[in-house]
């Protein structure tokens, strides 16, 4: 199973459009991928994550939000 990371905020509009992209691709291919969503508030973001949303599919970040078709090429591309 592959693992697509989400840094995500409470706050955060663009984070909840982004999560539901995901999950809506990630449901077309049942348990080949497994998404996780890292809950962070500003002061506790990590250095590599500058911009809510981030998304970490494979060994590529991706800031903001991703179109499906975008997703889908991100999936096998990593």
């Amino acid at each position: 199973m592959n693992e697509i990371i989400l840094f995500t905020s409470n706050d955060c509009l663009y984070c909840s459009i982004a999560e539901k992209k995901l999950k809506e691709v990630i449901d077309e291919y049942g348990d080949l991928f497994e998404l996780k969503l890292k809950n962070v508030e500003h002061e506790d973001m990590e250095a590599s994550v500058t911009v809510l949303p981030t998304i970490i599919i494979g060994k590529k970040k991706f800031e903001g939000v991703l179109e499906k078709d975008q997703i889908h090429i991100a999936l096998f591309s990593s």
